[in-house]
């Protein structure tokens, strides 16, 4: 019998495996040279295109002089080079000079996969390396990378590091402007840290300095932006701006295909001034491959007008983005500002079999809210998902769309079962719901 809950019953899955094929084969061949560079290569190793490898024993991102990654790769076994980034962890600074304003322009000049120049007007003062070779590792016993780069006007340093957050992070993943209860999932354990120190190297008063964060995934399917304080290591990282997306991938240790649920978070303890979730590009619109995306988050921050939606879930299923932007005050001859944001990734194993979870109930409950019940059946669980269609759609079967937001809680009223509750303002009067088991990969 398939687990299935409706407001009344259903049944069957779907599952998205659409994408630019070519792109998919070039993009693993170039992931799998950059591993084999890093397995061959002692210590840090550098590449136009790659970049430097900042690892942890989980994942890895490999970033370029200017801060930028087209890399965050899988180093779990089974899944080594597989990729959470295709592009893009990139900064953008903005600032008013005596001349007038300046930018946003971006660090990174040469951007890949898409293929794109930028505005940007940095050179490299300083490539990524080791920040001492007397205390190469910090208090995780990581190393510590260091690169600078300057337009002339500003000297921006930037600073590249993995850490242990013991059991993961909370990335916060309900939309800001929902009163809804707040819901989060747990990283990774290993965070990556990016410190940035923007020096003003005039000899007046530069304005308004403002930097920015943008993120993009490989396989995002959704965005939303959270600041809503969950506790737990890193707590005080409270402002978050989660990727979702689905993906499958090969096992290779059972050479099996698997169905992955990919998260990526920008976390920091600073209230942004703007923020945005959107495209970055468009499926059958825009190429992947060669050209800069002709809609998107990066336009945004080109323009200095993030506009402020919080939760963005394109019919398309693909290529969504983020930015975050933080306030900087002015900066004085000589004076420095300095900003923090960490990156975080997260994966589970999707299952969803006949009898892995039983409904034991599904009812209003408050009014205007849909309260589902469920027992796992599945040992070796971690996490529980819920998928929603409008019913069945002529010739195309059951269309299932993951509640992003969702995240079921502890029953306390059936020991072992656990509860989702959705606002049926989200999903309409009626629709069918299904339930899936997460696990570790």
């Amino acid at each position: 019998m398939e687990t299935v809950c409706e407001r009344r019953a259903g049944a069957g899955i779907k599952t998205r495996m659409d994408g630019q094929r070519a792109k998919g084969s070039l993009r693993q061949w170039t992931g799998w040279v950059g591993i084999l560079c890093w397995a061959t290569c002692t210590g840090a190793y550098a590449d136009p295109i790659v970049g430097t490898a900042v690892s942890s024993p989980t994942w890895e991102i490999l970033v370029t002089d200017f801060g930028y990654a087209d890399f965050a790769l899988d180093r779990r076994p089974g899944f080594v080079g597989r990729e959470y980034l295709s592009g893009e962890w990139a900064a953008a600074v903005g600032y008013e000079s005596e001349a007038g304003p300046v930018g946003p322009i971006w660090l990174q000049p040469q951007w890949f996969y898409p293929d794109w120049i930028s505005n940007s007007d940095f050179g490299v003062e300083q490539g990524v390396a080791p920040v001492s070779r007397g205390s190469p590792t910090n208090a995780w016993g990581f190393p510590v990378f260091q690169s600078t780069v300057t337009n002339g006007q500003v000297r921006i340093t930037l600073w590249y590091e993995m850490m242990d957050s013991g059991e993961g992070i909370a990335a916060g993943i309900v939309p800001r402007s929902r009163d809804w209860p707040g819901r989060f999932m747990w990283t990774d354990r290993y965070v990556f840290r990016q410190t940035c120190v923007v020096s003003n190297r005039t000899s007046s008063v530069l304005r308004n300095v403002r930097w920015f964060q943008f993120v993009h995934g490989l396989e995002s399917m959704s965005g939303v932006y959270d600041d809503r304080e969950y506790g737990g290591s890193f707590g005080e990282y409270r402002y978050d701006l989660t990727l979702h997306g689905r993906s499958v991938a090969r096992d290779t240790r059972t050479d099996t295909a698997v169905l992955l649920h990919d998260v990526l978070t920008l976390h920091a303890a600073r209230a942004p001034a703007a923020w945005e979730v959107g495209y970055y590009g468009r499926v059958q619109v825009d190429s992947h491959i060669m050209g800069k995306p002709s809609v998107g988050v990066h336009w945004s921050v080109e323009t200095n007008a993030l506009n402020g939606l919080d939760f963005f879930a394109p019919p398309e299923g693909r290529y969504v983005s983020g930015a975050l932007a933080w306030d900087l005050g002015d900066l004085a001859p000589g004076r420095a500002a300095t900003h923090v944001v960490l990156l975080t990734v997260a994966t589970w194993r999707v299952t969803s079999l006949p009898g892995a979870v039983q409904v034991h109930a599904v009812a209003q409950d408050p009014p205007g809210w849909l309260r589902i019940a469920v027992e796992p059946r599945l040992t070796g669980w971690s996490r529980l998902g819920l998928l929603h269609s409008t019913g069945l759609q002529p010739g195309g079967g059951w269309r299932w769309r993951p509640l992003w937001w969702a995240a079921c809680e502890p029953d306390p009223g059936r020991p072992g079962c656990y509860c989702f509750q959705i606002p049926m303002e989200a999903t309409g009067p009626a629709g069918f719901f299904r339930v899936e088991v997460w696990q570790p990969p």
